[in-house]
């Protein structure tokens, strides 16, 4: 038997390979050869594998091409009486991407996130969020001191302009929230450079949403019941197992100040400790070896959250972190009553973060003088 190359059409109805075992009398399989000997092989398509035989010699196929065979199924394996050649493989098309995604994991992981993703969706299109798109490409972005900016530039007719991928859809989001959008949400890309490790990357997905007339109660809530509604949709339940921990996502989710866990966890009293010397004195007092004189406030706070709290905050499995120092929140309102502290918030889960939100501060004039003063 020989193959016909590269045809331009596909001559029967594809039957998917997971379940071509099960079919009784015809059918038409197509995708890759996993192997072929002596007139055995193994096809395996998007939806799993199934195995064949040829009686016919057949000449000019191999291990790692695109076929399309057609059969009779006799006992869970096709007697295929016709094999064609879509597309040839290279000699390693086992390795590389083949392997990348079949050895560890993404394969599976691919269906998973898109799973996830029309989750997401699901559930803010019955919370009657409006989903939006804003650009990629921005003129400016709202600065923050440790997010460094990808650049690139127009070349237009007449004048070259400078653009930037936007860390965030923030900004344009806003701007939507101010011509009447209450209710809006975005799956979005963003882009931040310099960022590499096992929980960032410089490119990546963000799920960002806004409602008007919300404060950070609501936006807590809202965590909650999407991590919730994802879990079951995916999942089928309300849990997740992280570290070999199953993890509880029913709401309310255990609430913890940011006052509150560093006293805790880390024997640090944060009202006492409003500068970088204080906190400084009292890090190196602890033990702590990563602090080092010169260190923002801002960076010794950091060390001491990665170093002590968050290795707590795992063991609580899903909970929020909220009430954080006013240093940490350029755009959160302050808490009444207490003006040492704002009102952000910050979703952890198994120890990770998993969202940031805040009540939205809507003086102006705070506002100004905060950035004059470097957020204080």
């Amino acid at each position: 038997m020989h193959t016909r190359y590269y045809p331009s059409r596909v001559l029967w109805r594809h039957q998917p390979a997971a379940t071509a075992s099960t079919t009784t009398g015809e059918v038409a399989v197509r995708g890759r050869l996993l192997h072929f000997t002596a007139g055995r092989g193994r096809i395996a398509d998007e939806s799993g594998e199934v195995d064949f035989v040829v009686k016919e010699r057949v000449v000019g196929i191999k291990a790692g091409d695109i076929v399309e065979l057609y059969g009779i199924v006799v006992e869970g394996i096709i007697d295929a009486t016709q094999v064609r050649l879509l597309a040839l493989s290279s000699a390693v098309w086992h390795q590389g991407d083949w392997s990348r995604f079949h050895a560890n994991g993404l394969w599976a992981n691919m269906w998973v996130r898109a799973a996830v993703l029309d989750a997401v969706r699901d559930f803010f299109k019955g919370a009657d969020f409006l989903a939006v798109e804003t650009p990629t490409l921005v003129l400016a972005s709202a600065q923050e001191e440790h997010i460094q900016l990808f650049a690139t530039e127009y070349q237009g007719d007449k004048a070259q302009k400078q653009f930037y991928l936007a860390p965030s859809p923030e900004l344009y989001m806003k701007r939507l929230l101010g011509v009447g959008f209450e209710r809006i949400y975005q799956i979005s890309r963003s882009y931040r450079n310099g960022e590499m490790g096992p929980q960032h990357n410089p490119e990546f997905t963000l799920i960002e949403w806004y409602r008007a007339y919300a404060s950070y109660e609501e936006i807590m809530a809202d965590v909650e019941d999407l991590v919730s509604h994802v879990a079951k949709s995916v999942l089928g339940r309300s849990s997740v197992v992280r570290a070999g921990r199953e993890i509880d996502l029913q709401p309310p989710w255990e609430r913890l100040s940011v006052r509150d866990a560093f006293a805790r966890w880390a024997a640090v009293d944060l009202d006492a400790s409003t500068d970088a010397e204080s906190l400084f004195r009292r890090a190196r007092a602890l033990g702590y070896g990563s602090a080092r004189r010169g260190d923002s406030w801002e960076d010794l706070y950091h060390k001491i959250l990665l170093e002590r709290v968050e290795p707590e905050l795992a063991k609580l499995g899903a909970v929020h972190l909220f009430d954080y120092p006013r240093q940490l929140a350029a755009l959160a309102k302050l808490k009444g009553g207490d003006p040492t502290v704002a009102e952000r918030t910050e979703a952890y889960l198994g120890g990770v973060e998993l969202s940031n939100g805040y009540t939205e501060l809507n003086d102006p004039a705070q506002q100004r003088e905060r950035f004059a003063r470097g957020v204080q």
